[in-house]
């Protein structure tokens, strides 16, 4: 496990993914998450039945940007939810790709890779939290 924040308590954060649980790319990220550090501590609060109810409950909206084309209208309507909710909404870029939808590109509050020290700081600063930078 990472400890990148050893001696900061960095709060409990509510994060919906953008994506149906039963999809591997989603469990892939889950399981990076969770494993990131003992001091980020967050919730996974994404529920394909009522997503408006958990997206207005959350603290940011992690869309994997790789699942674009698989479900266009599904994503869409998630960031309007987050973008009516006044949401970060971070993007995460496919391994080894740069080029994001410009769809996406326009509305991302920060575009990221799937480095995991990377994701737990975009969120971190998304929501202006205080922290110590990690040095990667």
């Amino acid at each position: 496990m990472l400890d990148l924040f050893p001696e900061n308590d960095l709060g409990d954060y509510n994060v919906f993914i953008s994506y149906p649980k039963d999809c591997q790319d989603y469990n892939v990220f889950i399981k990076r998450l969770s494993d990131a550090t003992e001091a980020f501590k967050w919730t996974d609060t994404t529920d394909c039945d009522n997503y408006a109810e958990a997206i207005a409950d959350c603290d940011v909206l992690i869309v994997l940007s790789g699942l674009w084309d698989d479900d266009r209208e599904k994503i869409e309507e998630h960031i309007r939810y987050a973008q009516s909710f006044s949401k970060p909404i971070i993007l995460i870029r496919p391994y080894g790709v740069e080029e994001v939808p410009d769809e996406l590109e326009e509305v991302a509050t920060k575009i990221i890779g799937w480095n995991t020290a990377c994701i737990v700081e975009a969120i971190l600063q998304s929501l202006d939290v205080e922290y110590d930078e990690c040095i990667l």
